[in-house]
């Protein structure tokens, strides 16, 4: 069978991963998050007691972690406020953050990942650690994932221009992670890098991603016929 020749095909294919690369890069930070994590008490998780990170580094922790999970018989939950003073009303917004450590912030007691659902939430901000905020009304479901596959630094982002958009003219918007329903085998995953992005810059492969993968085989595939 001759094979027929074509100076296309590969092109193509790499055009295709170029836009792709370039969408990519070219997604833009609207605002920075000012991230925390809160626990409950040991006797009820439905109120917040105490903070895991905080702004003054709480029993030692890193500042700026969002924990979510357990550790022993507390809920731990991970929250992020944004300024929105000055901003104005945008096209599209995503909340966008990273993967820090399959596990939760306390060495020996909940280092280790579980695996289960979390949930993202809006609510009313006020700029400020406040406890309190572990059980904040929510504004909204912004979205929800799963915790199997992922990997340190892997990053989320989630479509929050609806909840953007409504909060200007307030001082700020936050943003919850919460397990749900609530692991109770202990564990937790701690995030950080909480950012308010223009763009999806998430990094944990989706279909689309995987079809421009098999795209790009199938051109080197038939570039190996063509020599061949």
């Amino acid at each position: 069978m001759k094979i027929r020749k074509t100076k296309y095909a590969l092109p193509a294919v790499i055009v295709l991963i170029c836009l792709f690369v370039a969408t990519a890069a070219n997604a833009g930070t609207i605002t920075n998050g000012f991230t925390f994590a809160v626990a409950s008490s040991s006797g009820s998780t439905a109120t917040g007691d105490h903070f895991h990170s905080n702004t003054g580094g709480a029993y030692g922790n890193p500042a700026g972690k969002a924990e979510v999970g357990r550790y022993y018989s507390e809920e731990v939950r991970g929250l992020s406020e944004y300024n929105l003073t000055g901003l104005s009303a945008a096209s599209s917004a995503f909340v966008t953050f990273n993967v820090f450590t399959a596990g939760g912030l306390f060495a020996g007691s909940n280092a280790f990942p579980f695996t289960g659902n979390i949930n993202v939430y809006a609510y009313q901000g006020n700029n400020a650690e406040n406890i309190s905020d572990y059980e904040a009304a929510s504004l909204g479901l912004v979205g929800a994932f799963g915790t199997a596959g992922l990997l340190v630094g892997n990053i989320l982002s989630f479509d929050i221009t609806s909840f953007f958009n409504a909060a200007i003219g307030s001082s700020s918007l936050g943003i919850r992670l919460q397990a749900v329903p609530l692991n109770t085998n202990g564990g937790a995953w701690t995030f950080d890098n909480f950012r308010l992005t223009t763009d999806n810059q998430t990094t944990v492969p989706e279909p689309a991603t995987m079809l421009l993968l098999g795209l790009g085989m199938i051109g080197l595939a038939g570039m190996r016929r063509f020599k061949k």
